[in-house]
């Protein structure tokens, strides 16, 4: 699913008193609008003292369209408006009073098409005279959607391009067209070519008479292990058009100095294994590094796999590195803004993981730059292997900031780690905030899915510069737009 998007604008409005109310309003609209696809545009008017009329309209030269048109009553309104355009190059917004313009605009937008791919896919990438053709079309958008729709023309070219097959006015099913064609036993040699109407697609597929069929091999395992675990390794058989090859298939592991030395041979019944492939073509391996009575100073293995085919008895040979590590261990700064506002605590967290698994219960250290003045705080990870923190910025005179996430602090030395060891670090660069009013506002991030038609807190960190106020203002009230996304 589509992550929802939280508090998309958030807009301030002063309140001032009875005696200086001045009208205040705002539209808000997207810069880029798609092609037929749903927009939505927002209105807010604020201390209206007498009717006052709003349209907006969409311009071409020779066409407009009407968005929104309609009189707005004191004391104000909050509207959002759902609308679709076609070939739109400019919005208008027109705000008038009796015969008073108060306001009126142009703002020029950009018209996004809406794109797609129309993908064909065949069961196999070779046949031979006499099989069937089996092939699908399926058309996607821009998030990788189904459209659903329907095709003129499809049709089917020989190698010398002659239409031996078409198909009209075709609908999907579900957004997926399933069709096939039976080749003939005497079918032309070459390259076939499946179309979809004029240009929006192609496939092409090979009719060869079959030769000695051939497989290749393909591993699947950890970058790296370590020393004490146990790891899964998995081997297949393909044939080169995609269909999995059965056989016996055989593993061993050597080091990485016996395959430079080309020395295949000598290796412990401990390093081999042997099973039969499954349906898929593939056999998978539980095996445990301490059961390959590998020397400490070992840090990387190879692991050979053969296969031989059932009935044919032909046979591959595939190589493979496996790296050797003590431990390693990741962290990464998360949730993080790229500016901070002096005088506002910032926030943030750090994940540490090793192999993908959150190490929890683990020490780690942040260190704080600011002008070469270092500060070192320390953490302990939670259950989910992160670190929450929240930094006073009041000292940092609005220069860059640097924050880096460690294991150890700096006056360790990677020996206490081991000579295999791999500790990993983080670095972060802040900038201060700027703005021409010294005022701020930040919106923080949930991390959590929201849920629909219930109550939520969010936390919103401001700083208002006062002389940029008016004199009779007397409170101040933030407005916000939720714009909500599902996939």
């Amino acid at each position: 699913m589509r992550a929802p998007a939280l508090l998309l604008a958030l807009t301030l409005f002063l309140v001032i008193d009875e005696a200086s109310l001045e009208l205040q309003y705002m539209v808000i609209f997207p810069a880029v609008i798609h092609h037929f696809q749903e927009e939505k545009l927002c209105i807010h008017f604020s201390s209206v003292t007498e009717d006052v009329h709003l349209a907006v309209t969409l311009e071409v030269e020779t066409w407009s369209q009407t968005v929104v048109e309609k009189d707005v009553e004191k004391p104000g309104i909050f509207e959002c408006i759902s609308f679709k355009s076609e070939e739109v190059f400019f919005l208008h917004v027109l705000i008038h009073s009796s015969d008073n313009v108060l306001f009126e605009g142009y703002k020029k937008v950009l018209v996004m098409p809406q794109k797609s791919i129309i993908l064909i896919q065949t069961d196999k990438a070779f046949y031979k005279p006499g099989e069937t053709v089996k092939f699908r079309i399926v058309n996607l958008d821009d998030d990788l959607m189904v459209i659903k729709n329907e095709y003129l023309q499809i049709w089917l070219q020989d190698p010398e391009n002659n239409h031996i097959a078409e198909w009209l006015n075709v609908k999907s099913r579900h957004g997926i067209v399933d069709l096939s064609f039976p080749l003939a036993s005497e079918a032309a040699l070459g390259k076939y070519t499946i179309s979809v109407q004029q240009g929006m697609a192609q496939k092409t597929f090979s009719v060869n008479e079959y030769e000695l069929t051939k497989f290749e091999l393909k591993f699947e395992h950890p970058p790296f292990i370590t020393e004490d675990e146990e790891f899964q390794l998995k081997l297949c058989g393909k044939y080169t058009y995609g269909k999995p090859a059965q056989g016996k298939i055989d593993i061993t592991f050597i080091t990485f100095l016996q395959y430079k030395m080309k020395d295949f041979s000598n290796s412990t019944e401990m390093r081999k294994q042997q099973s039969w492939t499954d349906k898929n073509g593939c056999a998978k391996f539980t095996i445990k590094t301490k059961a390959l009575e590998l020397d400490e100073s070992v840090n990387s293995i190879v692991v050979i796999g053969e296969m031989e085919e059932i009935g044919t008895g032909a046979r591959a040979k595939k190589f493979s590195p496996i790296s050797i590590v003590t431990r390693m261990k990741s962290i990464e700064f998360i949730n993080l803004q790229p500016f901070y506002k002096r005088g506002l605590p910032y926030t943030g967290q750090m994940f540490c993981h090793s192999n993908d698994s959150a190490l929890q219960n683990e020490m780690v250290y942040l260190t704080i730059d600011v002008d070469d003045e270092k500060t070192y705080l320390s953490f302990l990870t939670d259950e989910e292997g992160k670190v929450h923190f929240s930094l006073n910025t009041t000292s940092w005179n609005s220069s860059l900031v640097s924050l880096k996430g460690t294991f150890y602090l700096e006056n360790h030395t990677m020996d206490n780690f081991g000579q295999n060891s791999e500790i990993g670090e983080s670095f972060y660069w802040l900038k201060p905030f700027y703005s021409e009013s010294n005022s701020f506002l930040e919106i923080k991030a949930r991390n959590d899915v929201m849920p629909c038609d219930q109550e939520q807190k969010v936390q919103v960190d401001y700083i208002l510069n006062q002389n940029k106020l008016s004199s009779g203002t007397d409170h101040i009230d933030f407005y916000y737009i939720v714009s909500k996304e599902d996939i």
